[in-house]
């Protein structure tokens, strides 16, 4: 009878064992979670995000991810096409700028629940970034970097002009370009304000940042209606047509690609870009230069700037395991800005801004404080074409040296006709 009750046993403890081995064995061979990614970072971007992406995947055994690079002329198409299909990946970027384009129609998932559940630490994002991926106060994504315009100094003209200190307001930038031109026959501000390479965006980057450095605003607070047309547009218009027409420390007609060479090769004093100049100027020989936040030229620090986001589409919120995954991506990726930073751009974490990592590269830290006075374009899906149309009609201004109120008035009429082709 013991013998048969120990038979009875080992066939339970065997029968145990197999179901175990079973149920680990189907466990091994669901393996990770994958998270598929489109990008839309190619050259030296592309090669810090996938280096980015390689060392997540090499570092984690519970999650990896796949990524797909998708040249950025076609990346929207593609994308609103996926979003309305629902056969995007799990996580995409969004410039900050074209939220508004998804959100509103749900094809963006919100992330407040998910990101409390899990007791994301999202208090550690600079605030300016994080409010500019909010819309009605919900998080519909997380920002991965910001890239506002900066200011380049070419310090070694400075010290040959006899200027000790960099500008800190327009009058000085001015009175800096002009002793830098008269007495080393340099450039003094090489600033873009023609198309004809690309579009003089950079006319419309610190149109917007001087409106903001007033306290101003391009739209009102609905984004329906043009806001600049008055005294603090006129300020703000006349010191971009003075800086080329009337104190001559800008060329007319400089183009991007121009304006970028001319202070590479130590042939400009200033040179007023975006973030993303800095990998290049970095590279040129004998170039001493520092890259600062964009000064207060018309008022209290402020700048136009541009920000990548990671969001996940809605359709993926029928797996909760899925989206933490996910939002694990987000946050690890966000968390290690460091590495994202070597191509120019600047973290959104502050542990980032503290770390050593980040502290050790060269330039980056001396611009960070610029992601605090970075100031998001309006949250509608008009902003796009607005700022394209503006940048002609900046463009026209400067190089016809019109008179502000005129070239303003215009510009509001146009673009109110933009507004009311979206309402």
């Amino acid at each position: 009878m013991k013998i048969k009750k120990i038979l009875i046993t080992l066939l339970i403890v065997m029968c145990c064992a197999n179901f175990i081995f079973a149920a680990g064995t189907k466990e091994m061979e669901k393996g990770p979670i994958e998270v598929t990614f489109w990008s839309l970072f190619t050259g030296g971007d592309g090669e810090y995000f996938d280096a980015m992406i390689d060392e997540f995947n090499n570092t984690h055994t519970d999650i990896q991810m796949t990524t797909d690079t998708v040249k950025f002329d076609n990346y929207y198409t593609k994308l609103t096409a996926a979003l309305a299909a629902g056969t995007a990946p799990d996580m995409v970027v969004v410039h900050q700028a074209r939220i508004r384009n998804y959100a509103p129609s749900n094809q963006l998932l919100i992330l407040d629940d998910y990101l409390e559940k899990m007791n994301a630490p999202i208090n550690d994002f600079v605030q300016s970034p994080l409010d500019a991926c909010m819309l009605d106060n919900h998080i519909y994504a997380l920002p991965l970097d910001v890239h506002p315009i900066i200011m380049y100094v070419n310090v070694g003209l400075l010290k040959e002009a006899g200027i000790n200190d960099i500008p800190t307001n327009y009058e000085e930038l001015i009175q800096a370009a002009q002793a830098v031109e008269k007495k080393t026959g340099k450039m003094g501000v090489a600033c873009d304000n023609t198309t004809a390479v690309y579009k003089a965006y950079t006319l419309t980057r610190l149109f917007f940042s001087m409106m903001h450095q007033q306290g101003g605003s391009m739209l009102n607070a609905d984004n329906t209606k043009a806001t600049f047309n008055n005294e603090k547009g006129v300020v703000a218009l006349k010191a971009l047509i003075d800086m080329v027409n009337k104190y001559n420390v800008t060329p007319k007609g400089l183009d991007y690609d121009t304006a970028v060479n001319s202070f590479k090769l130590g042939d400009a004093a200033f040179h007023i870009n975006g973030v993303w100049a800095t990998g290049t100027m970095e590279k040129a020989n004998d170039l001493d230069f520092v890259a600062v936040p964009l000064p207060g030229l018309v008022g209290k620090p402020a700048a136009w700037g541009g920000s990548h986001s990671l969001a996940i589409p809605a359709a993926k919120a029928v797996d909760e395991d899925h989206v933490n995954a996910i939002l694990e991506c987000m946050l690890w990726i966000t968390a290690h800005g460091e590495m994202w930073a070597k191509a120019g751009h600047i973290p959104v974490r502050e542990s980032v801004h503290q770390s050593s990592e980040f502290k050790a590269l060269p330039y980056r830290s001396d611009y960070a404080a610029a992601a605090s006075s970075f100031v998001a374009p309006p949250a509608t899906a008009a902003w796009s074409e607005i700022y394209s149309n503006m940048s002609d009609l900046l463009e026209f201004a400067v190089a016809n040296n019109s008179n502000p109120y005129t070239a303003l008035n215009e510009m509001e009429k146009r673009v109110n006709e933009i507004i009311a082709t979206y309402n």
